[in-house]
C-alpha cells in the first residue's frame, strides 16, 4: 500500500520524529491499553462457551477437580446454586470489557486528535517564522492553502493509525 508515493511505514517513520517526546510516550501507554484490552476481549470471548456449558448442564461443574476448592469454599451443594453467582461474574466481566473497549477508543481518539494538533501548530509555526523576504515572494492564500493540506494529510493518516 502506498502513500503519496512512500511506503506507510517510511512516511510514519518520518513523522514519528516530528511527534515531541510526551505524546511518544502517550502512543507507548496507548500501546499497552491496546495490549491489556485484547487480553481483556480474549478472555471475554473465552468464557463464553463455559458460561453455556454451565447453562445447559450445570452438573457437570461438580465433576471438574479444579472447580471443587470453590465449590467447598462458596459452600455451594447443587448446581442451582452455581448458576446466579457464575452469571453475575460473566455479566461483570463483559460489562468491564465493554468499558474498557471504550476507553480505549476514547483514549485514541483523543491522542490522535492531540498529536494532529501539535504537528498543525508546528508547521503553522514555522511556516510563520520564517523570514521577512519569503512571505513577501509568496502569495498569502498559497501558504495557508499549504498549511491547511498538509495538516489534514497528517490528521488523516494519524485516524488510519488508529483504525488499524
Amino acid at each position: 500500500m502506498e502513500f503519496s508515493g512512500q511506503s506507510i511505514g517510511h512516511s510514519m517513520k518520518r513523522l514519528w520524529h516530528h511527534i515531541n517526546q510526551r505524546r511518544r510516550l502517550q502512543f507507548s501507554l496507548l500501546l499497552v491499553l491496546i495490549c491489556l484490552g485484547s487480553f481483556a476481549e480474549i478472555i471475554s470471548i473465552g468464557a463464553v462457551l463455559p458460561f453455556l456449558t454451565i447453562l445447559t448442564s450445570p452438573s457437570r461443574v461438580f465433576d471438574l477437580p479444579a472447580a471443587q476448592p470453590l465449590i467447598n469454599y462458596f459452600n455451594i451443594k447443587s448446581p442451582d446454586q452455581l448458576l446466579a453467582p457464575l452469571s453475575i461474574i460473566f455479566g461483570m466481566a463483559v460489562i468491564l470489557t465493554g468499558f474498557m473497549r471504550m476507553f480505549l477508543l476514547w483514549a485514541s481518539t483523543r491522542l490522535s486528535f492531540a498529536a494532529g494538533a501539535d504537528l498543525s501548530n508546528s508547521i503553522y509555526r514555522r511556516t510563520l517564522y520564517q523570514p521577512y523576504s519569503t512571505h513577501i515572494a509568496r502569495n498569502s492564500s498559497v501558504i495557508i492553502n499549504g498549511i491547511s493540506n498538509k495538516a489534514d494529510g497528517v490528521k488523516r493518516s494519524n485516524n488510519a493509525v488508529v483504525i488499524i
